[in-house]
């Protein structure tokens, strides 16, 4: 079974990556292109902040911005921060403190009640640096980055670590026409998302250029051709009972910890029947069907919508 990268996508649709994903392949692409930089980390946070420890943003030498640690509101003292590490060539760490009630007149103006410290950490053009290099190489490996700050920055005495978690991997067994709106919905959040179907004609449709893989076969061939994938959620959504009898069968011996099945309750009961005890215990708790939460609507726009939003609720539940 051949996989292959779905067609790059061009102007707008590659521009609409989202979520620490943009950040971290924006930082690649400037440090491959020999620009400068610096990556600002949040590395503490205390009641209410719109960002938590563990969130990136990149500000480049040009005052190009990606990523954000607010509303809008402390985003220039971002940029401020940033260029202060670029200049002195090392970490520069900043406290940002929106609780006190003068902030609201003389400061950020935000009401946000929070208090957050940010760490710059420049990245030199044609340089080595060590705090990109895990970034990069974790993110490629799909594993949490776990920074230790003492050795980010040891001059500013910081302790502990900050963790920052891989975007998810999301397994469309179904390239329908749910799936388009679907993956559109999916890079905007900074996931990574690939679709497996063994219809040909559906697989080389224009608007699946969101998926970052497309893998011909049907279900249990492509799980099994994905046998070494360690993916977050796998949706069955062939809309067929067979090939979604096949994948449930499939998903049964696998530890994926999220399973979703597309189609009203009466198709799921019909699909769940024809399971062995065995694969129905080992889906217990995990299979999601009907897939999505129930946010109304129709078209596969809304059904897409659902599946997403549920999505990111169990994702994050893990964590």
């Amino acid at each position: 079974m051949n996989c292959r990268s779905a067609p790059q996508p061009d102007g707008a649709a590659a521009a609409a990556v989202g979520g620490q994903r943009a950040v971290i392949e924006m930082a690649r692409a400037l440090h491959a292109a020999g620009r400068a930089f610096a990556l600002a980390l949040v590395v503490e946070a205390h009641g209410s902040t719109y960002r938590k420890p563990g969130a990136l943003a990149l500000v480049a030498n040009d005052g190009r911005q990606v990523g954000v640690i607010s509303g809008g509101c402390l985003e220039q003292g971002l940029v401020t921060l940033a260029r202060d590490a670029l200049a002195a060539g090392e970490p520069r760490d900043t406290v940002f403190d929106t609780r006190a009630d003068d902030d609201l007149i003389f400061g950020s103006g935000s009401g946000c009640r929070g208090r957050m410290r940010v760490l710059a950490v420049p990245v030199p053009p044609g340089s080595p640096c060590s705090v990109l290099d895990e970034i990069l190489a974790a993110h490629d490996a799909r594993r949490p980055a776990r920074l230790s700050l003492g050795t980010v920055a040891p001059r500013l005495q910081l302790a502990g670590e900050v963790t920052l978690w891989p975007p998810p991997l999301v397994l469309l067994l179904g390239a329908g026409p749910e799936a388009a709106p679907l993956l559109r919905i999916a890079r905007t959040l900074g996931w990574f998302a690939w679709v497996a179907d063994h219809r040909a004609g559906l697989l080389a449709h224009d608007d699946l250029h969101a998926a970052d893989r497309l893998i011909p076969g049907r279900p249990a061939a492509a799980l099994r051709a994905l046998a070494s994938e360690r993916f977050d959620a796998v949706v069955v959504m062939t809309h067929t009972a067979d090939n979604d009898l096949a994948a449930l069968e499939a998903l049964a011996s696998r530890e994926t910890g999220y399973v979703g099945l597309l189609g009203p309750p009466a198709r799921r009961d019909e699909l769940l029947a024809r399971l062995t005890d065995e694969q129905r215990a080992a889906l217990a708790g995990r299979l999601h069907a009907p897939v999505g939460l129930l946010l109304g609507g129709e078209g596969p726009e809304a059904i897409a919508l659902a599946i997403v939003a549920q999505l990111q609720q169990a994702l994050h539940r893990v964590r």
